[in-house]
């Protein structure tokens, strides 16, 4: 019987084979010199091979339409519509020195690969090169560079505020969801993973409900990192800059059996001395030993596997593990500076009791799974997701005694917390049939969160005897079902139509207790709370194709962020969850290419309708929750635009412009006067304020220029201008952050397998607020900007 059945499986797996046709070729310079290790990828699908040393590719494929996508460092990429019949085919191709034409971009912002310039959404694409060519390590460096886009490091790399179009939360929960190949990272604390080896970072600008679901609610990152191939390869990285700067990556990919079976491997050190010195002036609780001590330290340890299988030319599968350790004995994690002026006047000090310590652990899993049919694609990604994350001696309140806080875990202050956890699960189909005017993506997703947030699971340390401890436990599951789908009529046309519905239920076990020499006094009881939110999320979009080299488009998007649960016993009569928000984003664009591809510009226009935003106001009595408070809306218009006028000169401006305003939003704030000792409610409506963290306006200007220096040796010197318009951090629009300017150079030598880069970032120095406290009710807490850094990077291929 088993006989049996292994004869009818290998059967299968030959008839498969047969099915499949092998295509080769050469590729070539407009010299017709052939060009090594050029890579050869089949867009929505993990296939794909490099040339030889004589130029030389070879793939099999299955009958049908594909889609090719060559690259190779120093030309610009192509893409090649080819068909696959009965017979093996030859295609030739020529690639395009970069010096001379721009890449043609591909970006998998509807859930499959196709050219940004056919896409309806306000898209950036970044892939490997120009990263490289940007000095762009974290998403923070791409700030500016994606037009209405910021992103602040909150005095760690793994927690983050991500803004797009003014769009932005202080929550758990983000606004901006970020895609790690595939998987939604739920969790800000899940955030900050390290740019090494990686393919692309795409940004869609807009909310981007329909295929994403949850927390997309201003717009999605993606990232994208390489898949090993047919072709063996690797690569040594290796920094050194001021402040401490080491950074060494190291990679490898391989065939570990030609054209079925391959394992990929990256991964990378980076350590940092913090800018921050500290001064225990006018603290609370100073602790001998902490005057002059340097702050925000931090190394982080990342790696990244794939391990990829092709049984034959329809079904692929790749499993991938990602971890990453991020620890500091010198933290600036949850600190600040508690006054603006004080912070301008002192940008490299801060003033702390004590400085703590932080770690947070990471590991990502996944599996994808695709079965690539003649007409349509079915692909399965299930992922499981961990973050830990300990603290101790964090001074959130250096000026207030027992304002100290720690994480919390079981009786034990300081160590790892319980573990956040996230599985999901999505199925998709896709359409593959490129000469048919019908095309749809269709699926379902699942998820189940186990949830333990840091900032409310911790310690506040009294004194040696005595905690106040704060404790969540989070279970969230969710459910959608989603469709796309898009037909060109008119030869020239091409509508969009697409609905997701998302059910989600959140349930919260929360608690307030003392603890003193052990024994527990609940100051809040053991509570658990429940809620129930769903939502319909269309989108609608018509495109029209003026010719092969220019399109516009008008749509309709909507974006969701789930409602929740308030984690503090509330009185009777205050409602202890709170509602989802939404957003509204009508966009109308024009995208083209011109002069062979020697000039690329794309416009868009917006208006974002935000709904029942989610912030914090007071019920009287120092009674404080989460609730829907008001509106907001964000209109805008960005442009992009790459040109090459002159061989080996490449110019490059984006702008964003952004005007926002809060609608129908009153904040309610409790004040204690002293002499009467009464609480007073104090009502402020901040209608007509501008977002928070919503600058006016963020422009990006670049310049390079190439030229060949001795032997196969080429040298390219880049200048940077980023400048970002006025802004507030908070929402009463007292505390503002004023325009500032980066400026950054990089000289680079390369023969392809050596690059050695010189850099600067903020070459003028500027100091400046980088980050303010989202509401100043209160207090006007502030983060500094970094200096100045310098370093020099070194890249071996092998």
């Amino acid at each position: 019987m088993n006989k049996n059945i292994w004869a009818v499986l290998w059967a299968c797996l030959g008839a498969q084979l047969v099915l499949a046709q092998n295509i080769s070729g050469t590729i070539t310079d407009p010299e017709n010199r052939p060009i090594a290790d050029a890579n050869i990828s089949v867009l929505n699908s993990t296939r794909g091979t490099a040339s030889n040393e004589k130029g030389q590719y070879s793939l099999q494929l299955p009958k049908g339409t594909h889609t090719l996508q060559i690259s190779e460092i120093g030309y610009a990429t192509k893409t090649l519509k080819i068909g696959i019949a009965n017979e093996a085919q030859t295609v030739d191709i020529t690639l395009q020195p970069a010096t001379t034409q721009i890449d043609e971009v591909v970006v998998t912002a509807q859930k499959k690969e196709q050219r940004l310039q056919d896409v309806p959404i306000a898209v950036t694409s970044l892939n490997a090169i120009r990263l490289q060519e940007t000095r762009s390590w974290d998403l923070k460096d791409i700030t500016a560079i994606i037009p209405n886009y910021s992103y602040t490091k909150l005095g760690v790399g793994f927690q983050e505020l991500q803004s797009i179009r003014g769009i932005q939360v202080f929550s758990e929960n983000p606004a901006i969801a970020t895609y790690i190949d595939g998987v939604n990272s739920l969790d800000i604390s899940a955030g900050g993973l390290q740019f090494m080896d990686v393919e692309r970072v795409e940004v869609l600008r807009g909310p981007q409900g329909t295929l994403y679901g949850r927390n997309a609610l201003g717009g999605v990152v993606n990232i994208i990192t390489k898949k090993p191939t047919n072709q063996q390869s690797g690569f040594f990285e290796s920094s050194m800059g001021n402040l401490g700067l080491q950074r060494h990556g190291l990679g490898f990919k391989t065939p570990l059996i030609a054209d079925h079976l391959f394992f990929g491997m990256a991964t990378q050190y980076q350590y940092r001395d913090g800018f921050l010195t500290n001064s225990t002036e006018g603290t609370a609780d100073p602790i001998i030993g902490q005057d002059g001590r340097r702050v925000g330290d931090e190394s982080s340890l990342y790696g990244n596997l794939f391990l990829k299988w092709l049984p034959n030319t329809r079904w692929d599968a790749t499993l991938n593990l990602k971890a990453q350790l991020d620890q500091s004995d010198a933290s600036a994690f949850f600190v600040s500076v508690q006054d603006p002026q004080l912070g301008l006047d002192n940008p490299d000090s801060i003033f702390l009791g004590r400085v703590g310590e932080h770690q947070r652990n990471l590991f990502n899993a996944s599996m994808a799974v695709n079965y690539k049919a003649n007409t349509f694609t079915i692909s399965s990604i299930s992922a499981y997701q961990r973050t830990r994350l300990r603290f101790d001696d964090i001074d959130f309140f250096p000026q207030l005694a027992g304002q100290v806080f720690a994480s919390y875990n079981e009786g034990q202050v300081g160590v790892l917390n319980k573990p956040q956890e996230v599985f999901s699960q999505e199925v998709r189909i896709s359409s593959e049939n490129n000469n048919s005017p019908l095309s749809y993506t269709a699926g379902s997703y699942y998820f189940n969160q186990t949830n333990y947030e840091p900032s409310t699971n911790t310690a506040r340390i009294v004194d040696e005897s005595t905690l106040d401890v704060f404790s969540q436990i989070g279970k969230n599951e969710g459910i959608a079902v989603f469709g796309e789908f898009n037909y060109t009529f008119a030869k020239a046309f091409t509508a969009t139509a697409g609905l997701r519905y998302e059910y989600e239920n959140r349930k919260l076990i929360f608690s307030r207790f003392e603890e003193v020499n052990g024994a527990i006094t609940f100051i809040d009881p053991r509570t658990e709370e429940s809620g129930n939110y769903d939502a319909l999320l269309p989108k609608f979009a018509l495109a029209y194709k003026l010719n092969e080299n220019q399109n516009l488009y008008a749509s309709y998007t909507r974006g969701f962020r789930a409602g929740g649960i308030n984690g503090n016993l509330l009185p009777e009569g205050v409602s202890q969850t709170f509602d989802p928000e939404f957003s509204n984003n009508y966009e109308v664009g024009y995208k083209s290419n011109w002069f062979n591809n020697r000039l690329t510009l794309n416009l868009a226009a917006f208006h974002i309708d935000w709904k029942d935003l989610q912030f914090i106001n007071s019920f009287g009595d120092f009674v404080f929750a989460r609730t829907n408070v008001g509106d907001a809306r964000s209109t805008g218009i960005e442009l992009e635009t790459i040109a090459i006028p002159l061989k080996g000169l490449q110019l490059e401006a984006n702008l964003g412009i952004n005007d926002t305003e809060y609608k129908d939003f009153v904040l309610s704030r409790d004040v204690f006067d002293a002499t009467t000792e009464t609480v007073t409610t104090v009502l402020t409506d901040v209608s007509g304020n501008t977002l928070s963290n919503a600058p006016e306006y963020t422009l990006f200007l670049a310049g390079q220029y190439g030229f060949p220096l001795v032997k196969d040796y080429f040298l390219t010197i880049r200048g940077e201008f980023r400048n970002l318009g006025d802004s507030f951090s908070d929402i009463q629009n007292n505390l503002e952050i004023e325009s500032y300017s980066l400026v950054n150079s990089q000289v680079t030598m390369s023969n392809g397998k050596y690059t050695l880069s010189a850099w600067v970032r903020n070459l003028t120095d500027e100091r400046f607020i980088a980050f303010g406290a989202p509401d100043t009710s209160s207090s006007s807490n502030v983060r500094m900007s970094e200096p100045r850094t310098y370093g020099a990077t070194l890249t071996i291929k092998f």
